[in-house]
């Protein structure tokens, strides 16, 4: 039949390998001499051999070939480096191939996966790697490896999503202590979560809306912009204001200002309304620890000038009363004193009443002064009380009746009509004229 490559021989029956004929072989290096081999050599079983003599070789590289030390267990060998491939029955119907790598004279061997060119390294399956077995390692020699052992208890696969890069061909993942820039970001934090922490000091945030549910709330932060106070860190920087801690606001405009006596109850407070408003109003404050004034207050004023002060009845307010102060001289300040408490109160009356130049009333313990009486529309005549040459305390006393005074100029006869005990004819000269006059008083 001719010379033949055995890979151009048809199927050979068991029963023609029972002879001890020879093929050659034929090497295609002209340098090596052919061999010959016998049938039985080449299609019976191949020893086992081992990893330094595979059972099946290279003719020139001995340590080079296939060996086996189990049953249904393959080797690789490559001078000191080869794979070993076994098979675990992990029940349920499933199986695990396992390959090992084997070194001869190293402890530890990596497995280089290198596809040529652009070819890349695919895994159509499932692509299971043990935990803290999965590094990532940069050629200039950074690693990262990959732990699972946080993510909770239970076989559950966790899903992690990729996001969609919107610019770019890349993004960045985020690390839990790592400093990061986040962009478009939406963060969703369960309540009790949310904690920032700054060294040993922590500080977590809260939703508290007992009325309301399903709710979704904004809160601005604020430009911060110039800042004028030096309590804070930079001239950029800005404090949040919280309900219990002492700060200082700047440039606030408040609506509804609600002042409590107690922060933890706030049961009773001070509302400023500002509903009358119509314009910007300025409330400026004295250089002084103070007290506001209520309009329906019992207080205490001390140290105030009033400007066209007007006084109204606290049950009608149309009875009102000003002051006029047109008279009073330029740069002058005139006191008004009242009387002892001793001279104030008379009797049954709790109360004192102001006279005026046209007001009917009462006077009580007076002294006057220069006193001149003169009637209500005559301009000229009026009469000066004199006490010039009195030396001490005198008492005038009236009769209790109708009578006209006299004088030492108008008296006459026929002027005065005397009761009893003195008669006109009496009255001689001015000895008689002044005892009438005292008589009559």
């Amino acid at each position: 039949m001719g010379t033949r490559k055995i890979s151009q021989l048809e199927t050979i029956s068991d029963a023609n390998l029972s002879g001890e004929a020879i093929l050659p072989v034929v090497v295609s290096d002209p340098l090596i001499p052919n061999r010959k081999a016998k049938i039985n050599q080449l299609f019976k079983g191949l020893s086992q051999g081992t990893k330094a003599s595979p059972g099946l070789c290279f003719d020139l590289d001995r340590d080079s070939g296939l060996y086996q030390n189990a049953y249904d267990q393959l080797g690789i060998a490559f001078g000191d480096g080869g794979f070993y491939c076994t098979r675990i029955d992990n029940g349920n119907s499933s199986t695990s191939l396992y390959i090992t790598a084997v070194d001869d004279v190293a402890n530890n061997t990596d497995i280089v996966l290198a596809p040529k060119g652009t070819g890349a390294v695919k895994v159509t399956g499932n692509f299971l790697i043990s935990d803290q077995t999965f590094i990532l390692e940069d050629a200039q020699g950074p690693k990262a490896r990959f732990e699972v052992s946080n993510i909770g208890t239970g076989t559950n696969t966790r899903i992690f999503t990729l996001p969609a890069i919107t610019s770019g061909n890349g993004t960045t993942v985020v690390g839990a202590d790592t400093q990061q820039t986040l962009t478009n970001k939406t963060i969703l934090i369960d309540e009790d979560n949310f904690v920032i922490v700054d060294g040993t000091e922590e500080a977590i945030f809260q939703i508290n809306w007992a009325t309301t549910s399903g709710a979704r709330r904004s809160y601005f932060l604020p430009d911060a912009g110039t800042v004028t106070t030096t309590a804070e860190p930079t001239a950029t920087a800005s404090t949040l204001l919280d309900t219990k801690t002492e700060q200082t606001t700047l440039n606030k405009t408040v609506v509804d200002l609600k002042l409590a006596a107690n922060a933890e109850t706030a049961t009773n407070y001070a509302i400023f309304n500002t509903s009358a408003l119509t314009a910007n109003r300025i409330l400026t404050v004295p250089d002084l620890s103070l007290t506001f004034v209520g309009t329906t207050t019992t207080q205490t004023l001390a140290n105030k000038s009033y400007e066209n002060a007007i006084f109204t009845d606290n049950t009608d307010t149309t009875k009102k009363v000003s002051f006029n102060l047109a008279n009073v001289n330029t740069s002058t300040s005139e006191v008004f004193r009242f009387p002892n408490t001793d001279g104030l109160n008379r009797g049954a009356d709790t109360y004192n009443m102001l006279l005026t130049e046209k007001s009917a009333g009462e006077l009580f313990n007076k002294t006057l002064n220069s006193p001149v009486l003169k009637s209500t529309g005559n301009t000229q005549g009026q009469i000066t009380l004199s006490t010039e040459g009195i030396s001490g305390p005198r008492v005038i006393k009236f009769p209790d009746a109708d009578a006209t005074l006299l004088s030492t100029e108008n008296v006459t006869v026929d002027d005065v009509t005397f009761g009893a005990g003195i008669g006109a004819n009496n009255l001689t000269g001015l000895t008689r004229q002044q005892q009438f006059f005292y008589a009559g008083f």
